[in-house]
């Protein structure tokens, strides 16, 4: 009977060490550098990381179009505040693929504010549960984040993207007045508490505190 027993414990652990790994797998990576080359580019300048990126992204003109040149700042600055919060090759993909996921949400797909900021919460609650997927050289089963990882994260988002909801709206816009931009909206998030409860079945330690209840209009009128 006991011997039954331990087999039962057995593959009931067998069971939950299959599921982590199948659940590490959906943490979100950046598909346009491999980790190689971003374990290379954390290791360079400033200017070196901007070459780089205009190449991976495919930029032609940053220097003259508007459009290109919001772009290449967007992800130089994700690729900078990696390199600076010491962040490994493989959770600087996933910082990058936020970035881009977000971004996409709102010039592809015309997201709304609360639903990008709730499919953040989602990637980031995965990142912050379970580990990266096992290699040879990574046998570790830590999460890809830990909690102080996650707080810098969330007030990077916050104030990379987040604060500035109506400016990147108006990258997918055709018409470039809309970028210049006759009024200016902006979306503040503040609060001396980073991290609260944002739905109900994440976790209190993944999102940004009155995310919702913090949100400020700027206009500026500018003649074109």
């Amino acid at each position: 009977m006991s011997g039954e027993r331990r087999r039962a414990a057995k593959e009931k652990l067998n069971d939950v060490d299959t599921r982590t790994k199948e659940e590490a797998v959906s943490c979100l990576q950046w598909d346009v550098m491999s980790l190689e080359q971003l374990e290379g580019a954390l290791g360079k300048s400033e200017e070196e990381m901007q070459v780089l990126l205009s190449e991976q992204l495919g930029l032609t003109s940053p220097h003259l179009c508007m459009r290109e040149a919001a772009l290449l700042h967007y992800y130089l600055q994700g690729l900078i505040w990696s390199r600076d919060a010491h962040l490994s090759p493989l959770q600087t993909s996933f910082t990058m693929a936020v970035l881009h996921t977000l971004l996409h949400n709102i010039t592809d797909k015309n997201t709304d504010f609360v639903n990008n900021v709730l499919e953040f919460a989602k990637s980031l609650a995965i990142a912050c549960q379970c580990p990266p997927a096992l290699t040879p050289t990574n046998d570790s089963l830590k999460p890809l984040l830990n909690t102080e990882d996650a707080e810098k994260l969330i007030r990077f988002i916050s104030e990379s993207l987040f604060q500035k909801y109506q400016l990147f709206r108006a990258l997918g816009s055709t018409q470039d007045e809309l970028l210049l931009g006759s009024q200016e909206s902006v979306d503040v998030l503040w609060s001396q508490d980073a991290m609260t409860v944002l739905e109900e079945g994440i976790s209190t330690h993944l999102v940004p505190h009155n995310t919702f209840n913090q949100q400020h209009d700027v206009s500026d009128d500018t003649d074109l």
